[in-house]
C-alpha cells in the first residue's frame, strides 16, 4: 500500500494518511490471523498430552487410563503426529473438565461463597495489565473453574489474544458492552463470547466503546431518569450474569475514565501491575492519590482482595532493587511471586495468543518450560487466594444460618 521511498517529513492530508495506516494495519492483522489459525480462520483448542491431562484431572497415569476404557466417548480427544511421526491421543480442555467430573477431582467454588469480580487496572499503560488478566482468565479455564473476561480498552488488545477476533473488523457496536451500559443492563446477556478455552468467556471491545466515555456523562444521553447512576451501569449489567461465573475479571484501560470508575465501583477485588521501575512506580503513587479521593466518596467500598503484581521484571540488578524496596514498602500486599518479562510471551503474541495457547513452543522447550512455570507460579498464587477467600465466605455463611437457627 505504501512506496518504499523515503517518505516525506509530515503530510498535507493527516486525516487520509491515517486512514491508509488503519487500513493497511487491519488488513496485516488479518492475514497473519489467517495464516496463523489456516484452515478455519479462528483460534483452536490446544491440546494437552496424556501425561499431562492425567495430571491436570489430578489422577495416576493407570487411573487416567482406566478413565479412558471406561468413558471412550469423551468429546475433545483428537489423535494427532507427534514429532516422532507416531499417532497419540491429545485431550481438549473440554475433555479434562469431563474427566475431572468423572474422576471426582474437580474444584467446584463451595456453596454460599460468591463469584469475584476482579478489577486489573493501573492508570499507566505497558505495564501488562491485558496480558495479566487474559492469562489469569485462560489459568482460571485450565484449573476448571469459569471465566469471564471484560474488556474494557478500546484497542480490544484482550479481545484479540483471547478470542483471535480483529476486533474493529469483526466485531461492530453492538457487539461491545456499551448498549448494555448506556440503554439496557439486560443486553449483557447477548455479547458474551465464547473462546477456544472451555470455561473462558469474553465480552469484547473495539474502538465502539469509547462512546461510553461521551455518553454516559451526557444526561440527555445515559438515561439517567430510567437506569440511575452512569457510574453504577457495570454493577447492574453484572448481576445479570454473576452467577454463570466463579471469576470475571475486568481488563481496565490506562486512565480513570468512567468504564474504569464503573469498574473499580463493581468489583470485589484489584490487581495492580507495576513493573519494577521509578517510572512506573512513580505512575503508581500517584495513582493511589486518585483511588483514595475515589474511595472517600465511596463510603462502605470494601475490597475483598487487593495484591500488586510486579510486572514484566527483566531480572537484572536494577529491576532486583527495585522490587526489593517495593516490597519493603508494601509488604504483603505484593504477590509473592513476580512476572518475568520473557521472549516467549512476545513470540505468542505474534501468533496472537498467550503462552497458555502454545502447546508446541517455536524455540527452545527450556525456555518455554521456565515461562510457563512463571506464569503458573503467579496465576495459582492468585487462584489459590480466590479459593481462600470462597472457604471463607461459605464458612461465614455456613455459621451465619446455624446462628439463625438457633436464634429462631
Amino acid at each position: 500500500m505504501f512506496d518504499q521511498k523515503i517518505a516525506p517529513y509530515g503530510t498535507d492530508d493527516p486525516e487520509k494518511l491515517m486512514e491508509k495506516f488503519y487500513k493497511a494495519g487491519n488488513e496485516m492483522l488479518l492475514t497473519l490471523r489467517n495464516y496463523i489459525t489456516n484452515p478455519d480462520n479462528r483460534k483452536k483448542a490446544r491440546t494437552w498430552g496424556s501425561i499431562e491431562a492425567a495430571q491436570m484431572v489430578g489422577v495416576s497415569n493407570p487411573t487416567f487410563r482406566k478413565l479412558l476404557e471406561t468413558h471412550s466417548d469423551i468429546p475433545g480427544i483428537v489423535t494427532e503426529t507427534n514429532e516422532g511421526n507416531r499417532r497419540v491421543k491429545k485431550f481438549s480442555l473440554q475433555a479434562i473438565n469431563i474427566l475431572r467430573e468423572y474422576a471426582n477431582t474437580k474444584y467446584t467454588r463451595p456453596t454460599g461463597s460468591k463469584p469475584l469480580v476482579i478489577a486489573v487496572s493501573n492508570l499507566k499503560g505497558g505495564v501488562g495489565k491485558t496480558q495479566t488478566a487474559v492469562d489469569l482468565g485462560k489459568k482460571i479455564a485450565i484449573t476448571g473453574l469459569k471465566a469471564l473476561l471484560l474488556d474494557f480498552d478500546g484497542q480490544g488488545t484482550a479481545t484479540l489474544l483471547s478470542s483471535g477476533l480483529i476486533p474493529d473488523l469483526e466485531l461492530c457496536y453492538e457487539d461491545t458492552i456499551t448498549n448494555s451500559l448506556v440503554s439496557d443492563p439486560d443486553k449483557i446477556r447477548d455479547i458474551i463470547l465464547k473462546t477456544h478455552f472451555d470455561g473462558f468467556d469474553i465480552i469484547p471491545a473495539n474502538l465502539a466503546i469509547q462512546d461510553c466515555d461521551l455518553l454516559l456523562p451526557n444526561g440527555n444521553e445515559n438515561n439517567q431518569d430510567t437506569l440511575g447512576s452512569p457510574f453504577i451501569r457495570l454493577s447492574k449489567a453484572l448481576k445479570n450474569i454473576k452467577d454463570n461465573y466463579d471469576v470475571i475479571l475486568i481488563d481496565c484501560g490506562p486512565n480513570l475514565g468512567i468504564l474504569t470508575l464503573n469498574a473499580i465501583i463493581a468489583c470485589d477485588g484489584m490487581i495492580i501491575p507495576i513493573p519494577p521501575s521509578m517510572g512506573d512506580y512513580s505512575s503508581f503513587i500517584m495513582y493511589t492519590a486518585s483511588l483514595k479521593n475515589l474511595f472517600k466518596e465511596l463510603k462502605d467500598k470494601k475490597l475483598e482482595y487487593l495484591r500488586i503484581l510486579i510486572s514484566k521484571h527483566s531480572g537484572n540488578n536494577e529491576a532486583m532493587q527495585m522490587e526489593n524496596m517495593m516490597r519493603e514498602q508494601f509488604g504483603r500486599y505484593i504477590l509473592s511471586n513476580h512476572m518475568c518479562d520473557t521472549i516467549e510471551v512476545s513470540k505468542a503474541a505474534n501468533e496472537i495468543g498467550t503462552i497458555y495457547d502454545v502447546s508446541k513452543p517455536r524455540g527452545s522447550r527450556e525456555a518455554y518450560r521456565r515461562a510457563v512455570q512463571h506464569l503458573d507460579d503467579v496465576n495459582m498464587e492468585i487462584i489459590n487466594h480466590f479459593k481462600d477467600i470462597w472457604g471463607r465466605q461459605a464458612q461465614k455463611n455456613t455459621t451465619t444460618e446455624l446462628e439463625e437457627v438457633v436464634n429462631g
